[in-house]
């Protein structure tokens, strides 16, 4: 651009567009509430299992970051899978188990009283080779989804405690460090939330994956 008369104004042109988005979302952070069929049967009273989960969405400057329980209802012994489905933007990839010297995507539920959490299962991923250090590592660059298995305590205790309960709110957090084909980027902390109706008769399913 040596010569141009528009060339600072090329270089510009990223920064501005960065003001510009950050005027629009003053976090980066974007996100799209979402009122769940769970939320809505357990203000209701309706915890009726057959309705779909309604999906919760959150945009980074990495990633789009998809988040829905299995069920929309459960009951005290049944089990529900918290689905968080991951969409690197173009030339973005994040780190895979095995990827020991780099920050691994990590989902992480906040601990509860009556609710029991299995490991996260985390599809395969592909070797990723990053050229300015002629490294293959473990990541994701495709969609892929991570899953979250949850049971809900069967003791008299919980039952009593749970059911009296219109609603079971779970939090947690997704934690990853992005790259794309030149450098990495800072790491990021997205917090997540999920909700199911409360049911008062026989447990949901074994929470399946819940993909779409």
């Amino acid at each position: 651009m040596r010569g141009s008369p528009f060339g600072h104004v090329r270089l510009l042109a990223p920064v501005l567009a960065a003001v510009l988005l950050l005027m629009a979302a003053p976090h980066s952070l974007r996100a799209v509430a979402v009122s769940t069929p769970a939320m809505q049967a357990g203000a209701s009273g309706d915890a009726r299992a057959d309705k779909k989960p309604v999906a919760s969405v959150v945009w980074t400057d990495h990633l789009k970051v998809e988040t829905y329980p299995s069920e929309t209802a459960a009951a005290p012994g049944g089990k529900v899978s918290l689905i968080v489905k991951i969409e690197p933007v173009a030339r973005m990839h994040v780190y895979a188990p095995g990827a020991d010297d780099y920050r691994i995507v990590t989902l992480t539920v906040a601990a509860q009283r009556f609710v029991r959490l299995a490991p996260t299962r985390y599809p395969a991923s592909e070797m990723y080779l990053f050229e300015p250090l002629n490294e293959r590592i473990p990541a994701y660059q495709k969609p892929f989804t991570l899953v979250q298995e949850v049971t809900l305590d069967s003791q008299p205790e919980a039952r009593a405690a749970l059911r009296a309960t219109p609603s079971l709110t779970l939090t947690g957090t997704l934690d990853y460090q992005a790259c794309d084909d030149r450098i990495c980027f800072k790491p990021v902390s997205v917090p997540l939330t999920w909700t199911v109706a409360m049911q008062t008769g026989r447990p949901s399913g074994a929470g399946g994956t819940g993909t779409r």
